[in-house]
């Protein structure tokens, strides 16, 4: 596992930054929407300037996404290299594959951490 950098915690999510990406862990019943979506951008951008990253989210709570947010993203943030999805919940997972096709930035989805950190290792790399 890279180097722990800092944790943020912003209303609805709270960020854990390490070298080359974030761990977010969402709080129940959250929407995630544009104004989120805009502090999160916010939150990366100052913690990884312009260094490659990749997002991961560890899905552990029921939370949604509007799934037109991931349209824009390569365009809104240029070094991020990936969104990795982590959870076990078939509903989730479900939800996520929709989600995905939304998604212009590579997104994958896995069912444990260190395949989602591994992945995201090897997407900063390209």
């Amino acid at each position: 596992m890279a180097n722990f950098r800092k944790n943020i915690d912003l209303e609805f999510t709270s960020l854990d930054f390490y070298d080359n990406y974030v761990i977010s862990r969402f709080r129940e019943d959250v929407v995630l929407g544009p104004t989120e979506l805009q502090e999160l951008i916010k939150a990366c951008v100052e913690q990884f300037d312009s260094n490659r990253f990749v997002y991961i989210s560890k899905r552990e709570k029921n939370y949604n996404v509007i799934p037109t947010i991931y349209l824009n993203l390569k365009e809104e943030i240029q070094n991020l290299r990936g969104i990795a999805i982590v959870t076990n919940r078939s509903s989730t997972i479900s939800m996520a594959k929709f989600e995905q096709k939304f998604s212009k930035v590579p997104y994958e989805i896995f069912q444990e951490m260190e395949e989602a950190i591994k992945w995201a290792e090897k997407q900063v790399k390209k």
